[in-house]
């Protein structure tokens, strides 16, 4: 049971204690209607601004609200009066604006019939509900995805593995490749990454002690979460292939990672270009082409990433390197928003993060 007055003082007036009252129903947004047995109004306070009341003659409910609300608060009142209870009702008004109007059960104090009916604005309560929804749906779905590329990865890692361990090292690898793209799209708020961002953390994570191995050029673009997350591991398959043979840690020379934008029949694409300088040597050649650890990524490379952001995927290797070319479309409003690059090596700008 509610005690509506726990203490007030004894000098203290009924005009200063309603004031109070109302002031604090102001302070809440709510509005205050008091109606005798009859369902006549007795006093009206702080109505929301889409409702007004004729000062010239006694307001109702079908005056101030309308007929339709009318009709729901004369039923609401009618429970109230079979049950003793508080009911409420919410009532969605155009623009998207919602009252909730409580009416409340008889009140002693002020005498037998009369009931009170409070309305308060909850549009913004609705709005962020509204909005947690809409995450908790982004989430799942996110989520969903996250999982259907851990089950692409699991299908084509066993495809190729020739032992146990090879499996697990391999899935692992991926595994922690798609937590550090996860990473820049939770801190961006679920937008998406930066390739430059995307390429820093992949190398990073492997030769961040080769400053120079890798730089890149051209647009930073913002990707959706899909394509970071499919791109990110890309350029993992790329560094560990670099890193398993080899050549290129032993030689001053340089990764180059091009990205650029076009618009082919008005859809604006990306293509994204790695290429990588390797010895002159005819062995190593032949090992990167025709060995089970080869074929473990290019199956990723060539077909798993291009067909998850629906794009083409190409990947040589030649006496001159080794070159991959992924060019998929971006969404228009995304690839606008491009970040400045200029040329600053990869492995450094992780460094000195």
């Amino acid at each position: 049971m509610v005690q509506r007055f726990l203490w007030h003082a004894q000098d203290l007036k009924e005009d200063r204690l309603n004031s109070f009252f109302i002031s604090a129903l102001v302070d809440m947004r709510a509005s205050l209607i008091l109606q005798d047995d009859h369902g006549n109004y007795l006093c009206v306070t702080s109505l929301p601004d889409c409702w007004t009341v004729d000062r010239s003659s006694r307001p109702a409910d079908t005056s101030v609200f309308g007929p339709e609300i009318a009709a729901q608060l004369a039923e609401s009142r009618q429970r109230v009066l079979r049950t003793g209870n508080t009911d409420q009702i919410e009532v969605t008004l155009g623009e998207g604006r919602v009252f909730e109007f409580r009416v409340l059960s008889v009140l002693p104090r002020i005498g037998d019939g009369q009931m009170i009916t409070t309305i308060i604005d909850r549009t913004e309560d609705r709005r962020r509900e509204k909005v947690l929804q809409q995450l908790l749906r982004e989430v799942s779905h996110r989520s969903k995805n996250l999982l259907a590329i851990i089950q692409s990865i699991a299908t084509q890692t066993s495809q190729h593995a020739d032992s146990i361990e090879t499996y697990v090292q391999k899935f692992r690898g991926r595994i922690f490749s798609l937590s550090r793209s996860q990473d820049l799209i939770t801190d961006s708020g679920w937008r998406g990454a930066y390739i430059r961002e995307l390429l820093e953390q992949q190398v990073g994570s492997y030769i961040n002690g080769k400053i120079g191995l890798v730089r890149f050029e051209g647009v930073n673009t913002l990707l959706s979460p899909n394509a970071a997350m499919h791109l990110g591991l890309a350029f993992h398959e790329l560094v560990i292939n670099t890193i398993s043979h080899g050549t290129i840690l032993k030689t001053d020379d340089t990764i180059v990672v091009h990205c650029s934008l076009t618009t082919t029949e008005g859809i604006k694409r990306l293509q994204v270009v790695w290429k990588e300088p390797i010895a002159r040597d005819q062995h190593f050649l032949d090992e990167r082409m025709t060995t089970p650890k080869s074929r473990f990524g290019r199956a990723i490379l060539e077909r798993v990433v291009p067909t998850s952001v629906n794009g083409t995927a190409a990947y040589s290797i030649s006496d001159t390197g080794i070159r991959y070319t992924l060019d998929f479309p971006v969404d228009i409003d995304e690839s606008l928003r491009v970040a400045p690059a200029s040329g600053q090596s990869a492995g450094k700008r992780n460094q000195s993060s």
